[in-house]
């Protein structure tokens, strides 16, 4: 089953999803649900690089107060 999933991602992230959908002619759903089977096997194997967790970290902690509002 599938459900509808919204979230922000920067310019140049969509434009380089939008480029990809059109080279590849795969939908830019199934390129979302590949990374993420991608980054799931990278934590599995802890491959994930030391820059990719500081920005998942700064991104976490600019959301921070927008999520502390969402659970009151």
């Amino acid at each position: 089953m599938q459900i509808k999933y919204s979230t922000k991602l920067g310019q140049k992230e969509v434009r380089t999803l939008k480029r990809l959908s059109e080279q590849s002619r795969i939908p830019q759903s199934k390129l979302l649900e590949e990374a993420i089977h991608l980054l799931e096997a990278q934590f599995a194997n802890d491959v994930v690089t030391p820059e990719f967790r500081r920005i998942v970290d700064q991104t976490i902690q600019e959301d921070l107060p927008a999520l502390k509002r969402l659970a009151q």
